[in-house]
């Protein structure tokens, strides 16, 4: 589940993989269900995800490895459902979202500095997502106010 059953250790990029499958999942179930219902999910997938990474970590070690690739996931997830599904904005979604989870700008740097269990693992990319969230919410209130 880490891996996204192994996805995670094929790639010299793993993080933008799972970034990509998270931008698929979540275009799919914006599509299936209703905005709560996916809410719901992703929910039952974090904390999911907590446990999955946890017994990943006994197994291999405690630290962030390139290889766990659900918190990308879950991170990409996150921003997609905050924003229209138009092609322009998943776009701009999955570029702002690599972009903070790359340089862990505050409070992420923190969180994956301080944490390397498995609730550091994933809060750093939901800090990522929720910095992505608000650029785009910032970009879009800016572009309305003056066009």
């Amino acid at each position: 589940i880490c891996t996204l059953f192994g996805l995670g250790n094929i790639s010299k990029m793993p993080g933008t993989l799972g970034s990509i499958v998270g931008v698929l999942v979540s275009v799919f179930l914006l599509y299936l269900f209703p905005i709560h219902i996916v809410y719901i999910i992703f929910i039952f997938l974090l904390l999911f995800s907590f446990y999955a990474i946890k017994k990943y970590q006994s197994k291999v070690g405690q630290n962030d490895r390139s290889e766990i690739i659900i918190d990308e996931v879950l991170g990409q997830i996150l921003v997609i459902t905050f924003i229209d599904l138009n092609f322009v904005e998943i776009f701009f979604a999955f570029i702002l979202f690599r972009f903070f989870d790359i340089l862990k700008i505050f409070p992420a740097n923190i969180v994956d500095r301080k944490y390397s269990g498995h609730y550091g693992v994933v809060f750093d990319d939901i800090i990522a997502g929720l910095q992505s969230i608000l650029v785009i919410y910032i970009f879009e209130f800016t572009y309305e106010k003056f066009y």
